[in-house]
């Protein structure tokens, strides 16, 4: 790329040749099929199609055949259309590509969704007499604890009562309650 830099006071220096360039020479370069680009030495912002329209403007001005006005206004007419295309294709063509992308997403998503929900459904088909099963042991398991505490209860409370009973035969026969051996 034959790079041309244009400084603030508008000079043109082509890098290549090391040395300052008019509009007419970057116009033949251009002719002679020459790639170049216009830089600004500041901004480094790229001036290459604002300065090949200033050439333009310039051969224009220089060629007198009467009449540049209509062929400059088709020239904006089709680059305006040119530039509408430009923005509107790729932008449709992007929206295309990503409705086609998000129904591909969403169809994946639901196939996935049923396919879980059926796995889901199968390991329930499948388990659910175990699960019954399961839930029968655990609560013959609880109500034997239940039952069991309940039975403790029971025989605490008739320990107590026989203590009790016990303590009164004692004091009726006149026994000493701390003697536990029996040996009297």
């Amino acid at each position: 790329m034959h790079v041309i830099k244009r400084y603030a006071n508008r000079k043109l220096y082509d890098t290549r040749r090391s040395r300052y360039v008019t509009l007419d020479e970057i116009a033949l370069l251009i002719k002679e099929g020459v790639d170049i680009q216009i830089i600004d030495n500041k901004s480094k912002e790229d001036l290459t199609a604002v300065t090949m329209a200033q050439i333009l403007v310039e051969e224009e001005k220089r060629d007198k055949r009467g009449g540049p006005l209509p062929d400059l206004r088709a020239m904006i007419r089709d680059k305006s259309e040119q530039l509408s295309r430009r923005l509107t294709d790729p932008v449709q063509t992007l929206r295309t590509n990503v409705e086609e992308s998000v129904n591909k997403l969403i169809r994946s998503g639901e196939e996935r969704a049923a396919l879980t929900r059926d796995q889901i459904q199968t390991w329930l088909d499948h388990n659910t007499h175990a699960l019954e099963e399961l839930h029968k042991r655990v609560d013959d398991r609880v109500k034997k604890v239940v039952g069991g505490l309940e039975v403790l209860t029971r025989m605490q409370g008739d320990l107590s009562r026989l203590e009790a009973r016990l303590a009164r035969i004692e004091a009726k026969l006149g026994l000493d309650a701390e003697d536990d051996d029996g040996d009297r």
